[in-house]
């Protein structure tokens, strides 16, 4: 009867192991967004502009960990200054207004978080400028469909990150002063 209880307690610890292992949750590769690319076309008016590295604010965690699940990484190999300066590149580049030569375009990610639970979401804050304006920040708290589970959660997390950095983008698009980054 021991022996029965101990192998009992010992297949419960085997499973909650298995059960609280690590697991990194990656999205999907970035798409550029109509929306964003047209706001772009109209609002430069064919100027050209780059972007210089994203960089991330003092304290913003670059890995933030999805309930004891393991950290959310936004796509394998990058970071998510990385990203967020690809996705910003490739939409600029859809909207035939990228030249490596322009003006460059810089971002501070100021906050960068999320929820898993309800109400889930994305909050991303970035400050842009350029050597031609000052800049000014935009942020998005992009809503996402979350899930009882942790590696459903967490998989839910990371497939929001792409549609959220189009949110954060749109915001800095058609922000009234996105002409003056491209200069005169």
């Amino acid at each position: 009867m021991k022996n029965g209880k101990y192998g009992v307690v010992a297949g419960a610890c085997v499973v909650a192991v298995l059960l609280a292992g690590c697991e990194t949750t990656n999205s999907f590769p970035y798409k550029a967004s109509t929306e964003n690319v047209i706001a772009i076309q109209q609002n430069l008016q064919a100027k050209k502009v780059s972007v210089a590295d994203i960089q991330l604010a003092p304290g913003v965690d670059e890995s933030p960990l999805c309930r004891l699940n393991g950290p959310v990484k936004v796509a394998p190999g990058k970071t998510i200054p990385q990203y967020v300066k690809e996705a910003f590149e490739e939409e600029l580049f859809m909207a035939q207004a990228y030249d490596v030569k322009g003006p460059a375009i810089q971002g501070r990610i100021e906050e960068l978080s999320f929820s898993s639970v309800s109400p889930a979401n994305w909050t991303i804050r970035m400050f842009v400028k350029s050597p031609s304006s000052p800049g000014y920040e935009v942020s998005v708290k992009y809503p996402f469909d979350t899930s009882w589970t942790a590696m459903s959660a967490c998989k839910n997390v990371a497939d929001a990150f792409g549609p959220a950095v189009q949110s954060l983008l749109k915001q800095a698009v058609t922000n009234p002063q996105f002409s003056a980054l491209a200069g005169k």
